[in-house]
């Protein structure tokens, strides 16, 4: 007989369930890796259009053209901070993923720890049922063999010289 945990069909729910909660953070780190590869290339355009306002300052600047590098600068500015709070947003995302699957995992950890628990139980008791069986085998057998020896003990005298080898 095998051993049969009640509650399995909880525990494989459970581990899906924390499968789900993985791949869930999987794409919401690779969402927050999205948004901080957009605030850093937005974060290098505005580094580049900055060296370019300071390149244009050093020579003979027209200022029109320092008017719309101003203009392209904030309006990076403004993307970068919209940027910035998106990638918050997305590491928030992360902890909160990470959190639901902790909680996941330390709910299917339970369920096995119970699991083990039940079998360690069921094994000691299917060792006790056959150590006990195991003991009336040996005890009938012990009884049988006594049987037969009161037996051969209770047979006329002339049959018990015979058997240890001497004359009749």
């Amino acid at each position: 007989m095998a051993f049969n945990f009640r509650l399995q069909r909880i525990l494989e729910l459970r581990a899906q369930h924390e499968q789900v909660k993985a791949r869930e953070l999987a794409a919401a780190r690779e969402r927050a890796e999205t948004a901080a590869r957009a605030r850093d290339a937005l974060a290098a355009v505005r580094d580049e259009s900055h060296t370019q306002l300071h390149t244009a300052t050093q020579r003979a600047p027209r200022v029109g053209h320092l008017h719309q590098l101003g203009t392209v600068l904030a309006s990076l500015d403004e993307r970068l901070v919209v940027a910035s709070d998106v990638v918050k947003h997305a590491d928030a995302g992360v902890q909160e993923a990470r959190a639901l699957l902790d909680s996941a995992a330390r709910d299917r950890r339970v369920l096995d720890r119970l699991k083990e628990r039940h079998a360690h139980a069921w094994r000691t008791d299917e060792a006790q049922k056959d150590r006990v069986q195991m003991d009336e085998v040996a005890l009938a057998k012990y009884t049988r063999t006594q049987d037969t020896k009161d037996a051969r003990d209770g047979e006329p005298a002339g049959r018990d010289s015979h058997r240890d080898g001497s004359p009749r």
